[in-house]
């Protein structure tokens, strides 16, 4: 069974539901004496048992231990909206995520994916709390709840010293504001490279507030400090300014839960499935290599280690009824009260 369970972990990392990972093993099953499946799984209740128990396992050779060098951070939000009614949009919850590479800027891998409730400077702060370790830059987009969890973490000092707002998403804004307007072709040529030097940057700045439209002018004075701090340093960085790079895992990680988002209800075990996400977009998803962890972790616990499964469920609920260890936000529990004919929060018939 050690290979059956390997290779629904690496179906589930991949983008298949609970359910047709079970439907799976059971073709795949190997059968007793008496002619029948040794297990026969209905749906995908013993997957997700499989993923509470063995996700950790197979994991543990590719975790990561403190933060990299170089920190590249950056969200994805997902979104309920009410059947028969498009105006009404709830937030459901986020994936943070984090990309690091080396001192160098190569080697990078995606490092962490996280989902929580809400996406906020609370959130970033726990995800920061994760891992020792102080990074020696951090690209991001220009966040404000990402620059008070830096701060609340490493400091102000730290935040003005090694923070880098990504190139490609300053230089994409501020190129579509000098597109609308007429006129602005010698400020379009001298912003084409005004983000790689102090030099450049200052010769753009003075063109805007001197000639330059008034939308610009308002977007220089939003951004320019910053990017004036970050032209000084560029040089002296690792060679990572933008968030590209991660924004490619945040697309795979939209592509599988896609339409599922509302299936999933639990943080602790939409977070498994995060995690065989990465471990799938590091290209270490290897049911052989699954399989050997698994029969180590059972060898080492006699065949009988704890099971894990029951330790996520979500029936606890606070004053104002919201389930304290739900995924979704308290504003989506609130919006998205079931029903007496509906399925319970925790709800793990598993068609996700």
């Amino acid at each position: 069974m050690i290979r059956e369970i390997a290779g629904a972990l690496v179906d589930i990392g991949r983008g298949s539901t609970y359910t047709d990972a079970a439907r799976r093993v059971r073709m795949q099953a190997t059968f007793s004496t008496s002619g029948k499946p040794a297990r026969e799984l209905k749906n995908g209740q013993t997957v997700a048992e499989w993923m509470a128990d063995f996700v950790p396992v197979v994991s543990a050779p590719h975790a990561q231990n403190s933060w990299p060098d170089v920190l590249v951070l950056d969200s994805v939000p997902f979104w309920w909206r009410g059947v028969g009614d498009l105006k009404t949009k709830v937030p459901l919850y986020s994936v943070l995520a984090a990309y690091g590479y080396d001192a160098s800027g190569k080697n990078g891998r995606l490092w962490k994916l996280e989902a929580y409730p809400t996406q906020t400077v609370a959130a970033w702060s726990e995800f920061f709390a994760r891992l020792p370790g102080v990074p020696v830059s951090i690209v991001a987009d220009e966040d404000i709840a990402i620059r008070g969890a830096v701060i609340a973490r490493w400091g102000s000092d730290f935040w003005m010293e090694r923070y880098h707002s990504c190139e490609y998403h300053l230089h994409a804004s501020g190129s579509q504001l000098l597109s609308r307007s007429s006129g602005t072709s010698e400020l379009s040529g001298m912003f084409r490279n005004a983000l790689t030097s102090k030099e450049a940057w200052n010769t753009f700045e003075t063109a805007v507030r001197n000639t330059g439209p008034l939308a610009m002018q308002t977007w220089v004075r939003i951004h320019g400090d910053q990017i004036r701090r970050q032209t000084e340093r560029r040089a002296t960085i690792p060679p990572v300014y933008a968030n590209g790079a991660l924004e490619n895992s945040l697309n795979r990680v939209r592509t599988i839960i896609g339409d599922r988002a509302f299936s999933f209800r639990n943080r602790a075990r939409l977070n498994l499935l995060l995690e065989l996400v990465r471990l799938g977009l590091l290209r270490a998803d290897n049911a052989s290599d699954y399989a050997t962890s698994i029969r180590a972790h059972l060898i080492a616990h006699q065949g009988h280690p704890k099971r894990s499964y029951r330790d996520i469920y979500d029936h606890q609920s606070n004053e104002e009824g919201t389930n304290i260890n739900s995924l979704w936000s308290p504003a989506a529990q609130l919006k998205i009260k079931p029903g007496p004919d509906q399925e319970p929060v925790d709800s793990i018939s598993l068609e996700s």
